[in-house]
């Protein structure tokens, strides 16, 4: 039966069944008030009966203890005497209309004989010696009666006549001779029924109609939720059918996601021993195994033996304890080749909480792993001399142990540039670094790198610090003795030499520090030295912390803005915040003069702060997307993680939020970096990675960081159209970007030529002076 059938008998059926409720209520109401009469008769009856004998009583003692002497004169103030009139009065005065009275079968006063109703009343206590009361419903009244008996003190009037007062005696012959508790009497209360019956058909005709109006109204609710329910099941039948449909659609789309998945990901299925039980096609083909090959074999088949078993130790641990495990792996295919995956490792739970098996998704990521490796190569390749460049030695400084460095730089070459051209100043360089590595290479221990146009480095490893001097005299000596024939021009070359045997984090500053003073000073060759303008550094350090200090207190660190392009539109649609400082002088100070000291002061968190709170201020009340700078060190600081939380709750500008990460080649604790980005993507932000290409190592973690945009490092921009290699990096990096799902874009455009460039590359955004320099207001 439907639900609609049941819901219109349910309108007649719930109507019916409380109208019979109704009536039973109102024959049950009925007979309780008809019984309820009797008692509120008998109620009302003893309080009048309670009353008057009260009076009577005190009556009574006043006259037998003679305060009221009884004689001819007192005797109408006997109750007997003064019943009549009072019970008129009363019968007035009350709204029930009851009269009282004191009557007998053998009354003195006529006005107090009994009528037929109370000789009925006074023969039934005549009879019932023991009873207290008598009611008896009579045609127009409730005939209610308490007994009068004989007492001691009434003997006085009513025993013996000769006893009793002569004036009583000679003026009344009967009512004599009674013997205590004889009856002498009755109190007779009459209560009409007429105004008895209105009190009670009136709380009866209440009854009534409230049961009919609790009726009506529950019928009328009942309806209502009929109804109302109809139409509930009406809406849950349509939204059945809206989900039944969305369930069908669904599994259609998993079904397109599963031959998605199964196109284009390797997909493996494995029981809790690692062994496989399921492998898509496209793992056979990756592969080269069949399916023959492996079910039923363990996963280690396709592991390569070479690769870490700390991995592997921890890809364990991590998915026994119902978590998902992330990574790359080196796999090895059927042919012995190796090829790279991106995994994702899932345990299956069933309902019970257990694990039933384990699945595991990989993407192919060979290519981009290629990709990575010829990158590197380009990004620590001078495109000139073939040699490392100052990325690869700063990698082999980080990796390094026990090393010392020695810096080269050619005396005047600005001068052979401007005098000989720059044609021949480049093939000068190409002989120069020739000969020096020719030099370099006799020793296992050194390294040749060239780190900028006219200067060359060169990293000792494990080599005492008195043989790296000799050997950076012997260098100097070399490049003194030879000459250089290029393009048939003949040109000597002098050399100013420092040598650094610093910490290794130390090293490039402080051999920079000795050449500079080495040049300054005309000198051939210098080691470094603590005492090497140290005072000066430190006066220097005290300057500027004073000025960020006086700034921040004075509200003088301030934002400019340069804005981002849209390459196809050439619209602005973003824009960049960056920190300045004005100083006492109102100059604008950039962060190169003062970001580094600040972070020595301590005071670098309240300017990360400053530049958060005033950079979501300044874009709370337009449409602009901006991007706000942030470290690895700030992300890894709780207290500028909270306050970036809180600011981006308070603001409730998530969605045009871009956090632009800065030094990401020294990440190190990924966990606590990914853990930031997810919570802030959560919120609606987006993330940027900054100065993208200087090193192999940013490519390598943007495949683990969930990146929305790159910026292309302006070292690179700036020479796409002069150096090969800038441009091959770069489309390295925009074709990287594309496979990823990134945005590209390019800063340092400074120039037509160069924006026509990157568009021609595929970059979708650029920044730089050729649009704006930074501004303190938005364009």
């Amino acid at each position: 039966m439907s639900y609609k059938v049941i819901s219109k008998k349910l309108i007649i059926i719930v109507p019916i069944m409380f109208f019979i409720i109704a009536i039973v209520r109102i024959s049950l109401n009925y007979y309780e008030n008809k019984k309820s009469v009797e008692l509120f008769v008998s109620e009302q009856s003893k309080l009048v009966d309670s009353l008057y004998m009260t009076h009577r009583n005190y009556y009574q003692d006043l006259y037998l203890n003679k305060i009221i002497p009884l004689d001819e004169k007192t005797l109408a103030g006997l109750p007997a005497f003064s019943a009549a009139k009072i019970s008129k009065e009363f019968s007035e005065q009350n709204r029930l209309q009851i009269t009282m009275q004191t009557v007998s079968d053998r009354a003195r006063n006529p006005k107090n004989q009994a009528d037929e109703y109370e000789l009925k009343a006074i023969e039934y206590f005549k009879k019932n010696s023991d009873a207290k009361e008598y009611i008896s419903k009579e045609n127009k009244f409730y005939q209610y009666a308490t007994p009068l008996k004989i007492e001691k003190k009434c003997l006085k009037c009513h025993g013996e006549k000769s006893k009793a007062p002569k004036f009583i005696s000679q003026k009344y012959d009967k009512a004599y001779d009674y013997k205590i508790g004889d009856i002498r009497g009755i109190l007779s209360i009459k209560v009409p029924t007429f105004h008895v019956d209105n009190i009670i058909n009136r709380q009866f005709l209440g009854s009534v109609l409230y049961d009919l109006g609790l009726m009506i109204v529950i019928s009328l609710i009942a309806f209502y939720l009929v109804r109302f329910f109809s139409k509930l099941q009406a809406k849950l039948e349509t939204e059945l059918d809206e989900r039944t449909h969305e369930l069908k659609n669904s599994l259609s789309f998993l079904e397109s996601y599963k031959d998605a998945i199964d196109s284009n990901l390797i997909v493996s299925k494995t029981d809790l021993n690692g062994n496989i039980t399921y492998v898509n096609d496209n793992f056979c083909k990756i592969t080269g195994y069949s399916r023959e090959d492996v079910i039923g074999e363990n996963h280690n088949i396709l592991r390569d033996k070479s690769f870490s078993k700390a991995m592997y130790t921890k890809l364990w641990s991590t998915i026994v304890s119902r978590e998902t495990w992330q990574g790359r792996i080196r796999n090895v295919k059927k042919d012995g080749s190796t090829y790279w995956v991106d995994a994702t490792i899932t345990p299956i739970i069933n309902a019970k909480g257990d694990i039933t098996e384990y699945i595991s998704i990989r993407h192919d990521i060979t290519q981009l792993i290629y990709q990575k490796n010829e990158l590197k190569t380009f990004a620590n390749t001078d495109s000139l001399t073939k040699l490392g460049n100052r990325n690869a030695l700063k990698e082999e400084i980080d990796y390094g142990e026990n090393i010392f460095l020695i810096l080269v730089n050619i005396d005047s070459f600005s001068q052979i540039n401007d005098f000989y051209g720059h044609e021949l100043g480049d093939a000068i360089l190409v002989e120069f670094s020739s000969k020096l590595l020719q030099s370099c290479s006799l020793y296992e221990e050194l390294r040749l790198f060239r780190v900028s146009g006219d200067e060359f480095a060169i990293l000792t490893i494990d080599m005492p610090a008195h043989t790296v001097v000799q050997k950076a005299q012997s260098i100097a000596k070399f490049i003194n003795a030879h000459v250089y024939e290029v393009k048939d021009e003949t040109v000597e070359l002098n050399a100013t030499i420092s040598i650094s045997l610093e910490e290794k984090d130390q090293l490039l500053i402080t051999a920079d520090m000795a050449l500079k003073i080495a040049r300054r000073d005309a000198k051939d060759l210098l080691v470094y030295d603590k005492a090497m303008n140290l005072d000066k550094e430190y006066e220097n350090n005290m300057l500027w912390t004073k000025k960020i200090k006086e700034a921040i207190k004075n509200d003088k660190i301030v934002l400019f803005f340069q804005p981002i392009v849209d390459n196809a539109t050439g619209e602005i649609n973003k824009y960049e915040s960056l920190i300045r400082l004005i100083d006492s002088d109102d100059k604008v100070i950039t962060p190169y003069f003062f970001l580094e000291i600040a972070k020595k002061a301590k005071l670098y968190k309240q300017l990360t702060k400053i530049v958060i709170q005033k950079s979501f201020e300044n874009f709370r009340e337009n449409d602009f997307e901006f991007s706000v700078n942030i470290s690895i060190d700030d992300i890894l600081d709780k207290e500028i993680n909270a306050y970036i939380l809180e600011m981006l709750n308070i603001y409730n500008i998530s969605h045009r939020v871009i956090f632009e990460i800065v030094e990401s080649e020294s990440i190190e604790n990924f966990d606590e970096i990914q853990r930031f980005i997810k919570s802030v993507k959560e919120l609606g932000c987006r993330v940027a990675i900054d100065d993208f290409g200087t090193g192999y190592s940013n490519f390598e973690y943007l495949m683990r960081l969930e990146a929305d945009f790159i910026k292309i490092d302006g070292s690179i921009i700036k020479e796409i159209l002069d150096n090969k290699n800038s441009e091959i990096i770069t489309t390295v990096i925009v074709d990287f970007a594309k496979k990823m799902g990134i945005q590209v874009i390019a800063e340092f455009v400074e120039s037509e030529e160069i924006f026509q460039k990157v568009k021609e590359l595929g970059i979708e955004k650029s920044q730089g002076y050729y649009f704006s320099e930074p501004k303190p207001f938005l364009i």
